[in-house]
């Protein structure tokens, strides 16, 4: 890393864009080298000046915060992200979680805050604000919750049955009986009041027991 903190910042809204541009000018250590009003655009611009760290907007046309954040770790993972966003909510924050980013602001934070932030994950730390870190405990907590749904082998069998394994192939890697994958599988479907392998798959998914 340079001495400055080379950050991009994106926004789809000019007037936040400058705000937070003024806000930075002129503060020791902090050099905004580009902005961006789209997904594209910060990509582009990201590959091109190779930042320290992206302040990136969660609601955007075309490509979202959300899947901007997805590419930037699978493409530039080097890069800090710092998602901001007026929409603090479960919905918006547990896909970022799970993506990975580096801290989450309000738009409504003040000055101080902002400069904690970006120096902060700039370091290499995470940084969200008490709230958000709440709202972190609560999904966490839903997590564990819907996990102690199943046993330890109702997971494996779970997991498995979304890669595509079929009840032999799951019995074999398990080393168990295929009468024994029938009944954890009945067990499974009993529980949730589904009926087969796709229902499975797409609530692993919703409840995030999978990643695909």
């Amino acid at each position: 890393m340079s001495d400055n903190i080379r950050i991009i910042l994106v926004d789809d809204h000019p007037l936040m864009l400058m705000g937070i541009c003024s806000m930075l000018e002129g503060k020791p250590g902090i050099e905004v080298v580009g902005t961006a009003g789209s997904g594209a655009e910060a990509m582009e611009l990201a590959s091109r000046l190779n930042p320290d760290l992206m302040v990136l907007d969660i609601v955007m046309p075309g490509m979202d915060g959300i899947e901007l954040a997805r590419r930037m770790r699978a493409e530039m993972p080097d890069v800090a992200l710092l998602a901001l966003s007026s929409d603090a909510s479960i919905a918006t924050l547990e896909p970022l979680l799970n993506i990975g980013i580096d801290g989450f602001l309000s738009k409504s934070s003040n000055e101080a805050t902002m400069l904690a932030a970006i120096r902060s994950v700039a370091d290499g730390y995470e940084y969200f604000g008490t709230d958000i870190a709440r709202l972190i405990e609560r999904i966490s907590f839903a997590k564990s919750a819907q996990e102690s749904l199943f046993t330890p082998r109702e997971l494996d069998v779970i997991r498995l049955s979304c890669k595509g394994l079929q009840y032999k192939e799951i019995a074999g890697a398990l080393g168990i009986k295929y009468l024994t994958v029938v009944t954890i599988k009945n067990n499974i479907f009993r529980k949730l009041g589904i009926n087969n392998t796709v229902e499975l798959v797409l609530y692993a998914v919703k409840k995030q027991l999978i990643t695909l």
